[in-house]
């Protein structure tokens, strides 16, 4: 059986090995049958293999996949769903069982392991530290976040059951929910902002999915644009968090964290490091921009008609 302070890393593996398995099987039929899924074997979006006709491709010629593999990427991405499911929900229950209902919403953390990543000095223990946690807040989401995903994936089911590119997107939505997750159990705000960035390409993808469409593609453009430059100030936001944490100096004189941390049981639960995020407003506005809050939101919206 595996650990629980191991589990949370195999939370995000379903979908992203649904992504990988999704696309490299397209990549190797494509090598072993070159006639697959190319121009020279092109057929009409109007054809009864999508329904008899397909609104967003006008009639143009699309490539051709059999039932079998469009079957294939649906059955491969609702298994990585539904693996996440099953995982992010052992967790929550189990930390239910073991700390009580009572006791759930106490500060701290219930589940963690990290690996060491990146040498920051001449030390093992000054080594930047990537990992995984889970506390009361993050294992109230993953009850619903898994629960959000195999729901949209139910949808996809019969929302892209004529589209011809019915594989790509089932890939795409995969890598998108693996890297929602891997959000969600992240103990760092770098290892945050990595999987926020693999959302923020799949959402760029998704939404310009039917690039051929002028409106999708001036929606992509956009979503990309804003998410691009709230990137930029939310990365500030961390760096001048991580700086400003190496500076912080304790009840004895000595620095808390002399090469800095952007670790969150450091900055949950230290109330001197709250103060220097309070002090770190990029990390808010960049959050806000990433996300779509607030005006930004409004903006996206409007332009997003793809």
């Amino acid at each position: 059986m595996v650990e629980l302070n191991v589990l949370p890393w195999l939370v995000p593996l379903g979908p992203l090995l649904a992504f990988a398995i999704i696309s490299l099987t397209t990549l190797g039929i494509k090598a072993f049958q070159p006639n697959f899924a190319l121009p020279n074997n092109s057929i009409k979006a109007t054809s009864h293999h999508y329904g008899g006709h397909h609104p967003d491709y006008g009639g143009m010629d699309v490539p051709y996949q059999p039932d079998w593999f469009r079957v294939f990427a649906i059955v491969v991405g609702m298994s990585g769903a539904v693996m996440a499911l099953f995982i992010g929900w052992d967790l929550v229950f189990s930390a239910l069982n073991e700390f009580g209902a009572g006791h759930f919403g106490e500060v701290g953390e219930i589940y963690a392991n990290s690996i060491a990543w990146m040498a920051t000095g001449s030390s093992v223990t000054d080594a930047l530290r990537i990992g995984v946690f889970v506390d009361p807040l993050n294992a109230v989401m993953l009850f619903m976040v898994p629960l959000a995903v195999l729901a949209i994936f139910i949808y996809s089911i019969g929302y892209m059951a004529h589209d011809p590119r019915q594989a790509k997107f089932f890939a795409l939505i995969s890598l998108f929910a693996g890297a929602m997750l891997t959000l969600v159990v992240a103990d760092n705000l770098l290892m945050l902002f990595v999987g926020w960035e693999v959302m923020g390409f799949c959402s760029y993808s998704l939404i310009g999915f039917w690039y051929e469409k002028k409106s999708a593609y001036n929606a992509a453009i956009k979503a990309f644009t804003v998410t691009r430059v709230a990137d930029v100030v939310m990365l500030l936001g961390i760096a001048y968090l991580y700086y400003i944490t190496s500076q912080i100096v304790g009840a004895d004189g000595s620095l808390l964290f002399p090469g800095g941390t952007l670790n969150f049981r450091d900055i949950l639960y230290d109330p001197a490091v709250l103060q220097a995020i309070g002090n770190t407003p990029a990390i808010i506005f960049g959050g806000m921009g990433i996300s779509a809050a607030g005006l930004i939101g409004i903006f996206l919206i409007i332009g997003t008609i793809g």
